[in-house]
């Protein structure tokens, strides 16, 4: 393996530990198909469950995994940050760790992105949320399409691949 790893898969992690050893098997499954050169990622976002010691069993399992444990719930935006302060691969995939994010759709992103894209987000057909997250969605992305002036789509989320150069540019 190169010392820069050709993918690196980010997820915030929040009151996963059910689905941890899952959302790991389903990546490597499918990253593996593209290179095994890869490291996933995982920010344990302040959880009050055992996610934190199920990140550690998949660190322990597989040295391509890593775990960031922030010191208390900072919300999925930190955590995603801090996951891409420590990326280092050619390209950086976020996913959410519930698997909404369907880990078999990374190479539909990654085959894009190879058209010469540097970013390729997804677009959610169908969202497992509940209302009121749905409707706080809905609300949150109207507002910020009226303060900046620009057409939002609450149906794309964080899923979505990014070349280094992007990755460097949001860093610094």
């Amino acid at each position: 393996m190169s010392l820069k790893p050709y993918f690196s898969i980010v997820s915030p992690v929040y009151r996963a530990d059910k689905i941890i050893e899952q959302l790991v098997a389903e990546v490597k499954a499918h990253v593996q198909k593209i290179t095994q050169d890869f490291e996933i990622i995982l920010v344990e976002d302040g959880s009050q469950d055992t996610s934190w010691s199920e990140i550690e069993k998949q660190c322990k399992i597989d040295p391509r995994v890593k775990g960031i444990k922030l010191s208390r719930n900072f919300g999925q935006h930190y955590a995603i940050t801090a996951g891409l302060d420590h990326a280092k691969g050619e390209w950086t995939i976020v996913m959410d760790c519930d698997l909404q994010d369907r880990p078999e759709e990374i190479m539909n992103l990654y085959s894009k992105a190879k058209e010469g894209f540097e970013i390729v987000l997804a677009r959610r057909a169908v969202r497992k949320d509940g209302y009121n997250k749905k409707l706080f969605s809905r609300l949150f992305y109207n507002v910020l399409g009226y303060l900046t002036g620009t057409e939002q789509d609450a149906a794309v989320a964080n899923f979505g691949i990014y070349h280094y150069k992007v990755v460097d540019a949001i860093k610094s």
